[in-house]
């Protein structure tokens, strides 16, 4: 087990105990990934199950369509039999199914949500004819009869669209001022227009609706931003969502809760809320679904109670791969509102992992932003973070984040703004030109428009951390495949890029569950709150990248405290050497990923700290081969007549406080040195029968400081804590 996980936060533990569902209710249950795949897994069973109750005639055709469609997202295969045997009885029936108004409105939206769902081309031709068919089922005030059926009549077409088939404009022009008339003076929607009490389950069915209707209308646009075109309607809805947000009840009517709770995850992940009036949506909600579960796998409380709370769990549940940033008051941040949410589907197909996305703002802390591997921020003026703001994303790319920025039109405010935010953050940062062969340009799709090799990029150790397209992508990842401008690219071939980053940073950090409990690390505390006793490791400065994981020493001195019993704080600090008294330190750490060189006066600096008893040990950043070059030649420099070389494995350096025979690398580590084995690889130099010098050609820093780094050439696991705690132990002890 790994060393520093077996501490286990209590703050983490009562985090989701403290939250308030809605007005003054009980406190949400706590709910882990395990919980929802449990419920998913019983909720199977009692969908199977309801297959063999749900008949052919009347209303109740539309909850067997709900059975597919939320076993679908459960996780079960369209290949599955009892999935199949539907599908094909579903579509050899939709002409019936669908021949009037009324029930075809709901069973033709909810088929062309099935069929779209499948990926299957085999029901093209019969989505076709349902997409036709609801077209004429509309009417001439562009609804669909009420807000109900209006709702699944526009996730039906906008299903279509997605599935590539051809749905007229003015439909959606028509449908949305049919949506904007039924809003109520206090932003809600009810059953039909006119009726001025507003429930939830039909405001979030306004809410869709007017979404689905923007994304189709905006598509094509010969525009650059979106200029007076922020929807308030939609914003006064997500108002009265926040203002009467609750998942225990539909606001404002007594029934329909697992409906309206269907309506709240699609607004959810259609708006890529996080947050509805400060409530983690679908945390508590699942926390509600997973406690009135029956034990036979169903809900009960109304007809599709289980369809619906299961659609609720298995959507919502996608993992974040990206999230958005508003980082301003106005409409800047968002001058394509469809691209984070186009970008995010075009990667989940071309990777074939389920993902998403959602909107943070700059309130957020790094946990918050950790939530998601990639923040992206888009705009064409200037801004500037709050000094609060800057830390926790510093906190969030020092612990594995990627941060991605497009200057709208690529208007120079913004990138002005954008590089000085950067360099407040990282003051030694330099933006460079990723060269052609940068595996950006290949993690997916390899490009073959020269114009999409312009991006600009931070190294953050082995990664690039930061990227910066100075020409404008994102009009293509938001459907403006029109815009005239000569700072955007509009070729398709931008959205490939787009998932070529989505996939670059998936080489580096895995998807987390949505509920998944995100451990983040507290730097390390400040010179002048330490304790009278604190050990303090210098850190060596240089100009290689001296410090790309600033967390790596104080979580391996975290974890020295609690296997040692260390009584002491113990703390890094930066050093350089022939200018700092580095006499101060009893161990001296060194890092860092571009090749350095010291001059005469700090290598005397560096000797003499050595030959008085000091003791340095390093590390080259994901095993970079510029930094072991550089480090190599420090050695020689150091101690001309003695080498560095590989300790044996009898070297008491293996025995405490960890007995290491063996040790797991990292793959790459096997693909280049064949013949290491698994035995533990230090190198070190040897003075008077004192070691002074430790040296791990293979990288241990980045599992420390939190991030795998999978592609790196490095120890793996709990092995690289136990060897840098051993090393520490003893340059300590000797």
């Amino acid at each position: 087990m790994h060393p520093r996980r077996t501490i286990l936060g209590l703050a983490g533990a009562l985090l989701l105990a403290g939250l308030l569902a809605s007005h003054g209710a009980q406190a949400a249950d706590r709910v882990t990934p395990e919980d929802v795949r449990n419920a998913l897994e019983r909720g199977k069973q009692a969908l199977r199950r309801n297959l063999r109750t749900y008949n052919y005639v009347g209303a109740r055709i539309e909850y067997r369509i709900l059975t597919a469609m939320a076993l679908l997202n459960a996780g079960v295969s369209p290949k599955d039999a009892d999935v199949r045997a539907i599908l094909n009885n579903l579509a050899e029936r939709a002409t019936l199914l669908t021949d009037q108004q009324y029930l075809g409105s709901y069973q033709g939206g909810l088929l062309l949500m099935l069929f779209q769902m499948t990926g299957d081309p085999a029901f093209q031709r019969v989505a076709a004819d349902l997409s036709r068919r609801l077209l004429r089922y509309q009417f001439p005030n562009g609804g669909w009869g009420d807000n109900s059926r209006t709702q699944f009549a526009l996730l039906g077409l906008k299903a279509a669209r997605d599935m590539g088939l051809d749905v007229p404009g003015e439909v959606f022009e028509r449908a949305r001022r049919y949506v904007e008339g039924g809003q109520n003076a206090d932003g809600g929607w009810s059953y039909y227009p006119g009726d001025a009490r507003s429930w939830g389950s039909m405001t979030v069915a306004g809410c869709s609706g007017l979404f689905i209707c923007g994304d189709t209308l905006f598509n094509g646009r010969n525009a650059c931003d979106m200029h007076g075109l922020a929807d308030r309607r939609l914003s006064r809805g997500l108002e009265w969502l926040a203002n009467n947000f609750s998942v225990r009840t539909n606001p404002g009517h007594n029934g329909y809760l697992f409906y309206y709770l269907y309506g709240l995850e699609r607004v959810g992940m259609l708006l890529a809320q996080r947050t509805m009036g400060g409530h983690d949506w679908y945390r508590e909600g699942a926390a509600f679904l997973v406690r009135t579960q029956s034990p036979d796998g169903s809900w009960s409380g109304e007809m599709g109670s289980t369809e619906f709370a299961m659609l609720f769990l298995g959507k919502g549940s996608k993992p974040i791969a990206l999230q958005k940033l508003r980082y301003d008051k106005g409409h800047h941040w968002n001058l394509d509102p469809y691209d984070a949410k186009n970008l995010t589907e075009a990667a989940a197909r071309d990777l074939e992992t389920p993902m998403t996305y959602q909107i943070v703002g700059t309130q957020s802390d790094t946990k918050e932003l950790a939530l998601g591997p990639v923040l992206y921020l888009q705009g064409s003026q200037s801004f500037e973070f709050e000094p609060d703001f800057r830390t926790q994303l510093r906190g969030f790319l020092d612990q594995g984040g990627f941060l991605v920025a497009v200057a709208g039109c690529g208007r120079k405010p913004f990138e002005d703004s954008f590089k000085q935010e950067v360099l407040k953050m990282y003051p030694e940062a330099a933006f460079e030109r990723l060269a052609p062969d940068h595996p950006v340009y290949a993690s997916r799709h390899t490009l073959t428009r020269g114009e999409l090799y312009m991006l600009e990029g931070v190294d953050l150790g082995c990664r690039t951390a930061i990227f910066y397209a100075p020409k404008d992508v994102s009009c293509v990842w938001g459907g403006q495949c029109q815009c005239e401008n000569e700072n955007v690219i509009l070729h398709d071939e931008a959205l490939k890029l787009g998932v070529n980053i989505v996939a670059y940073a998936l080489g580096f950090q895995r998807l987390r569950d949505k509920l998944d409990d995100v451990k983040v690390e507290v730097s390390a505390r400040a010179e002048d709150r330490l304790p009278r006793g604190a050990l303090v490791v210098g850190q060596l400065y240089h100009a290689g990248g001296w410090n790309p994981g600033p967390m790596a020493i104080p979580n391996l001195t975290k974890t020295l405290r609690e296997q040692t019993k260390m009584p002491a704080e113990v703390a890094v600090r930066r050093v350089l050497s022939g200018s700092d008294e580095l006499g101060d330190y009893p161990a001296l750490y060194m890092t860092g990923y571009r090749s350095f060189k010291f001059g005469p006066e700090q290598i005397k600096a560096l000797r003499a700290y050595l030959d008085r008893g000091g003791f340095l040990f390093a590390d080259p950043w994901c095993g970079r081969d510029e930094f072991d070059e550089s480090f190599r030649a420090l050695c020689k420099e150091l101690y001309p007549n003695q080498p560095l070389e590989r300790l044996p494995l009898s070297h008491g350096i293996f025995e405490a406080p960890f007995k290491i025979e063996h040790v797991t690398y990292k793959e790459r580590v096997a693909a280049k040195f064949p013949k290491l084995g698994s035995e533990p690889y230090l190198e070190g130099v040897t003075v008077n029968q004192r070691l002074l010098i430790v040296y791990s050609r293979f990288n241990l820093g980045c599992e420390l400081q939190g991030n795998p780094m999978p592609l790196s050439l490095g120890v793996k696991g709990d092995a690289a804590y136990r060897l840098a705690v051993n090393t520490l132990v003893y340059a300590l002890s000797h």
